[in-house]
């Protein structure tokens, strides 16, 4: 029996209308691919310019010139990381200018260490980075540079001008109200009476009354580094002047500032909306206001006087202090004010929220030598050295700061977000 066969097919000829939607359906998707391709350029593009605009342009965008030399974001952000070390984060924004000022100091220093002949080699370079236990790179080696530049300067320029000795006097000193009370305390010192004790009970400047008297031995010409606050006082002109172990008269100060004085007033109005309309004169001093109340209250002109003894702004309008509002007026005359007599002259009122001027230094000079500067001086004349040398340097040349508040707030802002990570 014949096997059997299987009968085959036979292949069918697509139709036009098959080969035409055939090939419309390959166009059709050859243009979904090219579409999609697109799209997807397109959004590659955008996410690229995003991330180039946000995160890469605004780094590399310079912010500071100096010179030949530009610097970036990146560098001025890096170097506001260095200078806000164990700050709080609430304090970065106070250094956007320190640090907008110390770049190019730093510069100026790293340009013109050779013509200061001052040369640094990398071994030195290495030893501070590890003094210093900094990361390497471009801003750390920068700050490397400059540490060691101007340590080179101070110990070349700076020190060999310092005097080996100088005469320097031992004093201590006392600041009081009136002449009345100097007086007086100044011959109980001479009977006997414990200097350090009485500064530190009535010494009416803050400085003296901490340190009971003592300011230690100051050197001659260097008077106002050692006195500090106290530089423009009247101390600095007679301490050498003095005789050690006497105690000087009574001597005037008009220049030295204290945190209080005393008030004579009068309620001229009062209105409900308007608050007080007064007037007033501020004295340095109880006594004073007093004597001056005596002859406010004989009949004496108030514009006269207060002309003559007011520390207020006042004192050109006569002492009008025009209308006060109780409450609002932050001083404690402007919160007692409301409390007087219309028409009646006050008592005197002691007001402790702001400064008057005036006042009487009791001085003694314990000894005099020639000594060694302090090394606290010495500290403070090697900065002032370095100081002078760098300002000079930035005034010489050519300083670009071209940032603006966004940046500054945009740099404080990646400080602040680094910490966080």
């Amino acid at each position: 029996m014949a096997g059997k066969h299987r009968k085959e097919k036979t292949a069918r000829t697509p139709t036009k209308h098959q080969l035409s939607r055939w090939e419309k359906e390959k166009k059709l998707s050859r243009i979904i691919q090219i579409a999609t391709a697109s799209v997807i350029a397109v959004v590659l593009g955008i996410i690229g310019f995003w991330v180039y605009t946000e995160q890469v342009m605004p780094y590399q965008k310079t912010v500071i010139k100096v010179n030949d030399t530009s610097f970036n974001m990146d560098y001025y952000i890096k170097m506001l990381e260095f200078y806000t070390r164990g700050q709080d984060s609430s304090m970065i924004k106070y250094y956007v200018d320190i640090v907008a000022q110390a770049i190019p100091q730093s510069e100026v220093v790293i340009e013109n260490a050779s013509a200061a002949g001052i040369n640094i080699s990398d071994d030195e370079i290495s030893k501070e980075f590890e003094q210093m236990k900094l990361a390497k790179n471009e801003v750390s080696t920068d700050i490397v540079k400059t540490t060691i530049i101007t340590r080179k300067y101070n110990e070349q320029q700076c020190l060999p001008k310092q005097p080996a000795t100088v005469e320097q006097a031992e004093v201590q000193a006392m600041l009081l109200e009136t002449r009345l009370m100097a007086d007086d305390r100044r011959q109980k010192l001479i009977l006997g009476d414990n200097f350090s004790n009485m500064a530190a009970m009535l010494s009416i400047d803050t400085v003296t009354q901490s340190k009971k008297g003592y300011l230690g031995w100051i050197p001659k010409g260097y008077e106002d580094t050692t006195l500090g606050t106290l530089k423009d006082s009247a101390l600095k002109n007679v301490i050498f002047k003095l005789d050690p172990k006497l105690i000087s008269d009574p001597i005037y100060d008009e220049n030295i500032e204290k945190t209080f004085g005393y008030w004579v007033v009068e309620v001229l109005d009062k209105d409900a909306t308007k608050g007080v309309h007064a007037r007033g004169i501020l004295f340095s001093s109880q006594d004073d206001a007093e004597a001056v109340r005596t002859r406010l209250s004989n009949g004496e002109s108030w514009e006269t006087l207060a002309q003559q003894y007011s520390q207020h702004s006042s004192k050109d309008k006569g002492g009008d202090l025009d209308w006060i509002i109780p409450g609002v007026d932050k001083s404690q005359v402007g919160n007692i004010i409301n409390t007087l007599e219309k028409n009646k002259i006050s008592n005197v009122i002691r007001d402790d929220s702001l400064k008057t001027k005036g006042g009487y230094w009791i001085v003694q000079v314990l000894d005099k030598q020639d000594r060694p500067l302090a090394d606290t001086v010495k500290q403070a004349l090697s900065e002032e050295c370095l100081s002078t040398w760098i300002q000079g340097l930035v005034k010489n040349a050519k300083v670009e700061n071209l940032l603006d508040q966004t940046q500054k707030d945009f740099a404080a802002g990646k400080v602040i977000k680094n910490r966080s990570k």
